[in-house]
């Protein structure tokens, strides 16, 4: 991606990304992103971080803020500058999804 931004006449002011322990969480173009003003968007938030949901820092944040597990994933997230994105179709959890 920083290729592809330093060649780009027109640079991406959004990257959209799978959000995944396999691909550490994507720290480094996160803080790419972060430095070079790029708004930052994971997907697969909640279903490649199952192990990661149920982590006992996770889930006691979880319990301390009486909030879902997945709540604390993307409050975790919004307070790093990310824009979550959520693929569910359901109603109560785009609700919940928002309200984290």
């Amino acid at each position: 991606f920083e290729r592809i931004y330093q060649e780009a006449a027109v640079k991406p002011r959004v990257l959209q990304n799978r959000f995944s322990p396999q691909l550490g969480h994507d720290a480094e173009i996160r803080i790419f992103c972060q430095r070079h003003g790029i708004i930052y968007q994971p997907f697969w938030v909640l279903s490649a971080n199952g192990q990661q949901l149920k982590s006992p820092a996770v889930t006691a944040a979880a319990l301390a803020h009486h909030v879902d597990p997945e709540q604390v994933l993307f409050s975790y997230l919004r307070q790093q500058g990310a824009q979550p994105l959520s693929g569910t179709t359901s109603t109560v959890y785009m609700k919940d999804n928002l309200a984290s």
